[in-house]
């Protein structure tokens, strides 16, 4: 599937390049050939080539044998928390309430919190196996590592501190790591938005979640080449993390850890019905914070990773690396060719912006509808509903959320290019 998702891909790349040569012409007759080349290619054929490649991946996705682990395995579940006195107790509940058979150990680590995290902590007994560690603020990774000496048990959940697990979440995404071949090293929970009703923001986020984030995933995850096992919710073989030496201690340390594992041959996948619930910032600057850690994150991975020098790495996670060095330029694109679009429209030229631009729109959300059937089926299998999602929201993110977030992101990639200091 994977061959002939990339060879239609690159066919459509190439009627692409043929369609948009009179295009690219008259851009130039006002902005240059440079420019009209670069907004071209990295608005619409790059877009396109990845729009067709994860359409194909999704409509002919072979639907995999379900098989189950009779034994479900001990596990360890590593939550690093900073000042999450408001949220820790709920995370607590969701795991106690999880219908898993085999032993749960949870090792908390409080990375030097000053809100009162450690003295709740230690004042509330859940019926759980709870080990609390104590650490300075030393970041995120560190506090990881620190919990990560205390495991014992073959496999590891991470989770973090605001973090709600869906009642079936820890089944699901153990069954499908320990039922994975051998050469699986993570499996990546499916996450969704736990506090969408607090802004218009969280409203947007929840549909990048529920659309961007989880069609990604499950396109990768289809290829056993998920590029972010995330903190927030991923399972582990214990003895591959250690051996590799666990966390870096890196802004995107989640995904230079999964970067990692595939260049040295391991393979990472995506448990769809694994589902937990995550808070999202609820301020523009706030998302706009995240994203830029995120886009550092990126920049990270191909700075410390040799990936193209790797002769572990499947071709198929090498595939999926490269798409990751567009983004870059479709960003900065983005923030070039939507000022100058709507400019150019009103003073009555529909040289960016008319109704031939427009009939991306119709594509998109035929890629949306695709991913919601993807998405509801799953849902049904373990009888999960998400809260309604708001139609504003919907046409924000559809015709303006890359944009509004291509600051952000330019922003990261600078930062982390010229080694900006790093926090937690």
């Amino acid at each position: 599937m994977f061959l002939i998702s990339a060879i239609i891909a690159l066919l459509c790349l190439i009627c692409s390049i043929c369609i948009n040569i009179n295009w690219i012409n008259d851009i130039a007759c006002y902005l240059g050939y440079f420019l009209a080349i670069y907004l071209v290619t990295f608005v619409a054929i790059i877009p396109g080539f990845n729009y067709v490649f994860n359409f194909i991946s999704l409509l002919f996705n072979k639907k995999n044998k379900k098989s189950y682990n009779k034994k479900e395995e001990d596990v360890t579940i590593l939550i690093p928390v900073y000042n999450a006195k408001k949220t820790i107790e709920e995370t607590l509940e969701s795991i106690e309430k999880q219908k898993y058979c085999g032993n749960i150990y949870i090792n908390i680590i409080d990375d030097g919190s000053t809100d009162g995290t450690l003295e709740l902590l230690k004042s509330i007994k859940p019926n759980l196996n709870i080990n609390i560690i104590e650490s300075e603020h030393n970041g995120k990774a560190a506090a990881l590592n620190k919990g990560l000496q205390k495991v014992n048990t073959d496999y590891t959940i991470t989770i973090d501190g605001d973090t709600i697990l869906h009642p079936l979440a820890i089944r699901n995404i153990m069954n499908k790591l320990t039922t994975s071949n051998k050469k699986t090293a993570a499996t990546a929970g499916c996450l969704f938005v736990k506090n969408a009703k607090k802004s218009f923001i969280t409203k947007l986020q929840q549909w990048d979640y529920t659309l961007g984030i989880f069609g990604v995933k499950f396109v990768q995850g289809n290829y056993n080449s998920t590029l972010v096992a995330q903190g927030a919710f991923s399972a582990y073989k214990t003895k591959i993390i250690k051996e590799i030496g666990g966390w870096e201690n890196c802004v995107g340390e989640d995904i230079f850890l999964t970067w990692q594992l595939l260049s040295k041959g391991y393979e990472t996948n995506f448990s769809k019905n694994a589902i937990a619930y995550t808070e999202v910032p609820e301020k523009f600057k706030d998302l706009g914070k995240q994203r830029k850690r995120w886009a550092r994150g990126m920049i990270e991975g191909f700075k410390k990773v040799k990936i193209f020098k790797s002769k572990n790495m499947s071709l198929k996670s090498k595939f999926l690396i490269f798409l990751n060095i567009f983004f870059p330029f479709i960003d900065l694109a983005l923030l070039i060719f939507v000022p100058l679009g709507l400019i150019f429209l009103a003073l009555g030229n529909p040289l960016l912006i008319g109704w031939i631009s427009l009939l991306v729109i119709p594509f998109g959300l035929l890629l949306c509808l695709l991913i919601e059937i993807r998405r509801k089926n799953m849902l049904k299998e373990i009888n999960c509903k998400l809260e309604k999602r708001n139609f504003l929201a919907f046409i924000v993110y559809i015709l303006l959320y890359a944009f509004i977030l291509a600051p952000f992101c330019l922003a990261g990639y600078f930062m982390e290019l010229i080694n900006y200091k790093k926090e937690w």
